[in-house]
């Protein structure tokens, strides 16, 4: 590394489109920063505003490596923050917090309310001590427990690991969810997955409407929250979403689980209201930014900079009222969701299937002037070019075979 300008700010994972938003954040306030990325062609690496960047070892794939680059940066560059981005990064640097800590900030929560977050068992015990409505879950760990898992959950029931994959403190599973439909479904699962006596999480299925809650925390306290609605989704991520003013019910849950975790920083919230009894349900917290954390700037609250400012200068964010009705799409997840619903597909708006020309037309509304884009800004406008390329990169055999319901899914490499 031959650059040695001193810079405030280290950002992680500018392979990924929330490093994009937290860049164009620092860049517009003035402050001085550094990105790393996984390769050359990193989303932000293609900003116009990343003047110092770093290509560096995957947190995934070579943690050790990943801390020993982000350290060898915070050394040579003079850093005083570092920020973060994705929960494996997160991971890897709160493991050896304070061979970071020694040299520069982390801008986290402490290390003891991060593993309340990303341990789900022991986070939903918490929920759940609090009052806070969750799923049904069983603890299996037998087989024999087989009859009674079942007669608790019935079907259809979903499995999922007990935590992050990259956290080495918890079992590990090559899955994020599954959804057993019955006795064989399950059963295939089980020996597939859990030969060596090791099983996942099991919880009730819960079919509704998904609520996600964006906050800012202060030693427990929230000092900002909006929530956020996903009008389409691809495979679980929003594509378009919509501001709107947050569900009372969810709110309560909110304090009392950041309370009790004396929680510091941004977190996201997962709820689902059931579509049947209308009860809200649950489902985890995230202690970092949120993929669509570039809508929450387009409609007011600027996140990455509060972070800046609260954990190197001690400064609480004091926001305006956030722009209710405010939309953003991530257009290249919208385009992955229309090209793989038009090939019979999962249609990306939850509950609807449009045909193949008003889906079309859906699409194409997405680029509305009262739409912000995740990656497109009017003063630096390569980044989602580079984010289209991704598409064509991943996705250019499918895309050569038609649309036709037997061809290959496209997939979206990353949020």
């Amino acid at each position: 590394m031959r650059d040695a300008t001193p810079v405030e700010v280290l950002v992680t994972d500018g392979n990924r489109r929330p490093s994009l938003a937290v860049i164009r954040s620092l860049a517009r306030n003035g402050v001085s920063f550094v990105v790393l990325g996984e390769e050359r062609g990193s989303l932000a690496f293609s900003s116009r505003f990343a003047r110092h960047k770093v290509v560096c070892p995957s947190p995934v794939t070579e943690p050790d490596a990943f801390f020993d680059c982000v350290l060898s940066v915070v050394k040579q560059r003079g850093i005083r923050l570092v920020i973060p981005v994705l929960e494996e990064s997160l991971l890897v640097l709160d493991r050896r917090r304070a061979e970071i800590e020694a040299h520069a900030r982390l801008a986290a929560a402490d290390s003891d309310a991060l593993r309340l977050v990303m341990d789900k068992r022991r986070n939903l015990a918490l929920a759940r001590r609090l009052g806070i409505g969750c799923p049904g879950q069983f603890e299996m760990d037998s087989i024999e427990q087989l009859p009674e898992l079942i007669a608790t959950l019935g079907f259809p029931m979903v499995l999922k690991p007990p935590g992050s994959p990259h956290d080495p403190g918890l079992p590990s599973f090559p899955f994020k969810v599954l959804y057993a439909n019955n006795e064989e479904q399950l059963r295939a699962y089980l020996d597939r997955y859990c030969a060596d006596g090791i099983f996942p999480m099991f919880q009730e299925c819960v079919i509704g409407q998904s609520h996600n809650l964006c906050c800012f925390v202060v030693a427990g306290r929230i000092v900002a929250l909006h929530e956020h609605h996903s009008h389409r989704s691809l495979k679980g991520h929003g594509v378009l979403r919509e501001i709107v003013e947050p569900t009372p019910e969810a709110v309560d849950g909110a304090r009392k689980m950041l309370g009790a975790l004396h929680w510091d920083g941004v977190a996201q919230f997962s709820f689902f209201l059931e579509s049947g009894s209308r009860q809200l349900r649950y489902m985890e917290t995230n202690g970092r930014f949120w993929s669509s954390i570039a809508g929450s700037m387009h409609a007011g609250w600027d996140f990455p900079y509060w972070v800046y400012r609260y954990f190197l200068h001690a400064e609480e964010p004091d926001p305006e009222p956030i722009r209710i009705g405010s939309r953003t799409c991530w257009h290249r997840g919208d385009l992955v969701a229309l090209v793989n619903y038009l090939a019979g597909g999962e249609a990306p708006g939850r509950g609807q299937r449009p045909g193949k020309l008003r889906a079309v037309a859906q699409y194409l509304a997405g680029f509305s002037p009262s739409i912000h884009a995740d990656a497109f800004a009017w003063n630096d406008p390569w980044p989602e070019f580079v984010d289209h390329w991704q598409v064509l990169r991943h996705g250019v055999v499918a895309l050569s075979r038609g649309l036709g319901k037997d061809s290959e899914r496209l997939s979206a490499p990353g949020p």
